[in-house]
């Protein structure tokens, strides 16, 4: 049996702390046991997550009795690698790890630069999500040596090409519109500005901007919106999932991200999708193949790149079919998790 313990000192549950749970629940429960050392008031302490849960206190870094409270849980354990996520937990982690000897993995879940490679480079290994995150953190100062990639798994049974619930039917539009979708978080990083004026500014007959998401930018695109008959702000869904099959086409315009999730979900619905050609995207959409890729803040590129598909459906309809085939190939839970143990078996 190895014993893993994870440490998140993040208190949300945003999509790193959905790869641990997807992580933590996919591990072969005969040959791992986890332990989940997470801050008072974690939301992962109210999701299901195959583990055994602790608190620590992880806010400060340097507060050197929580370190010995972890070093005597980890002999007490008997914890054979320690697992971490973000800036905190990853420096007090690296520093129990070389207290108790034990084996340290840190996780870098994002694309922004991190601050010091210290944390990372006394880690035993460093798990990259993306080959872009991994130049990054390389450009940064982090060992190359150390550094594995290990691609973020999508859920392929959950995310599926079956369709549930119709968001043209929903939206009164006509069965033949083609509807242009994106699923994020409403902030400048995500690029809406510039999906909705290539969009805009296209104005081509019987198509439909669909946006899914609330956030910091919420009520400056509304704004931006609010005269526009073809655009529909959705705010937050539960039900994205179900929702995404409906859609024709999916975009992510981003200026910057570390691998592209709701891609692959998108992907994974066999719905074709256009992203710029920022961070690690072009690794999630294999580029006329899967989808387009653009160039990052190119209004003209992206133009393009809509005109295309909106008036293609036979180009949808292939790219789509192999988006499907493509996320199932590379970016499965499973093959995320199988990489994870090995990864840990090794060790």
């Amino acid at each position: 049996m190895i014993n893993i313990l994870e440490l998140e000192s993040s208190l949300g549950f945003g999509g790193q702390e959905h790869r641990t749970q997807r992580v933590i629940n996919g591990l072969n429960k005969k040959k791992f046991k986890v332990f989940y050392g997470l801050n008072e008031g974690s939301k992962s302490f109210e999701k299901e997550i195959d583990c055994e849960f602790v608190k620590f206190n992880l806010k400060k870094i340097y507060n050197i009795f929580e370190i010995f409270k972890i070093c005597r849980f980890v002999k007490k354990n008997y914890i054979d690698i320690i697992s971490t996520h973000s800036g905190k937990d990853g420096n007090i982690g690296a520093i129990v790890g070389k207290l108790t000897g034990k084996k340290v993995v840190r996780t870098r879940h994002l694309q922004t630069p991190i601050g010091s490679p210290f944390s990372y480079n006394i880690s035993t290994k460093v798990v990259a999500v993306s080959k872009a995150t991994k130049d990054s953190l390389i450009r940064k100062g982090v060992k190359e040596s150390l550094i594995d990639i290990i691609y973020t798994g999508v859920d392929t049974n959950k995310y599926n090409p079956s369709l549930k619930k119709d968001i043209k039917k929903e939206l009164n539009l006509p069965s033949d519109c083609v509807v242009v979708g994106i699923v994020a978080v409403l902030r400048g990083a995500k690029n809406h500005k510039l999906l909705i004026e290539a969009f805009s500014e296209l104005n081509l007959k019987n198509s439909a901007l669909v946006i899914v998401g609330d956030g910091p930018g919420e009520e400056n695109l509304k704004a931006i919106t609010k005269d526009k008959q073809n655009i529909f702000m959705l705010g937050n869904r539960a039900d994205v999932s179900e929702i995404l099959p409906s859609f024709d086409i999916f975009v992510l315009p981003s200026k910057m991200e570390a691998l592209g999730t709701a891609i692959l979900e998108a992907s994974s619905c066999a719905v074709p999708c256009i992203g710029s050609d920022a961070g690690g995207i072009i690794e999630a959409i294999s580029d006329k193949n899967t989808g387009l890729i653009f160039k990052s803040e190119d209004k003209e590129s992206l133009k393009e790149a809509l005109k295309s598909l909106i008036e293609d459906k036979n180009l949808r309809v292939r790219l789509g079919k192999n988006a499907r085939e493509y996320v199932e190939q590379n970016f499965s839970i499973e093959k995320m998790v199988k990489d994870t143990e090995k990864l840990y078996e090794n060790l």
